[in-house]
């Protein structure tokens, strides 16, 4: 009797009517390259959670940071002395440039070592000079942006009355 392989049957040496029973036990290739495919595909999954987690956290730190700096420099520039803030018509703001933030003023957080800059600008209320407006706000440097600013300045108001509200009184 002829047999009557075809096909696939030929090469796996399978006959018709007949089970192909394996004599070896465990997985085949075929198996092992799907079950491989599936544990790189949930490994990769959690390493890329694991990197976005970490960006978001450095993120809030940096935010954290640049708030608590601006804050610090909003209050020095509030509790100095006045009269280099007394204005005459022809001076209506005092401000400066950015300027780096001081080693003294900041922690090591920011990428890359990078160092960040503050910006404040002390503006009169009215003329004559009766209060001030004291704004101040933190750009720090960022992978791959060159650098990123508060969102907003904080922003304090001094008066002439009860300038001393926040200092020890004799």
């Amino acid at each position: 009797m002829k047999s009557s392989m075809v096909g696939w049957e030929k090469i796996f040496g399978a006959t018709t009517g007949v089970p192909v029973t394996s004599r070896r036990g465990g997985f085949t290739l075929t198996e092992v390259l799907f079950a491989s495919t599936i544990s790189l595909l949930l490994f990769l999954t959690m390493l890329e959670t694991l990197y976005v987690c970490q960006r978001m956290a450095s993120n809030v730190k940096w935010q954290l940071a640049a708030d608590a700096i601006a804050y610090d420099t909003v209050w020095n520039k509030f509790n100095e002395f006045t009269t280099p803030l007394d204005f005459s018509n022809a001076y209506p703001k005092y401000t400066n440039k950015w300027e780096n933030v001081l080693a003294s003023e900041s922690t090591n957080v920011w990428y890359g070592g990078g160092v960040a800059q503050k910006n404040w600008e002390i503006t009169p209320g009215a003329l004559p000079t009766s209060n001030w407006v004291i704004r101040a706000r933190v750009a720090w440097p960022l992978p791959g942006v060159n650098k990123w600013a508060t969102n907003s300045f904080y922003t304090i108001e001094r008066y002439w009355i009860n300038r001393k509200l926040f200092k020890d009184t004799d």
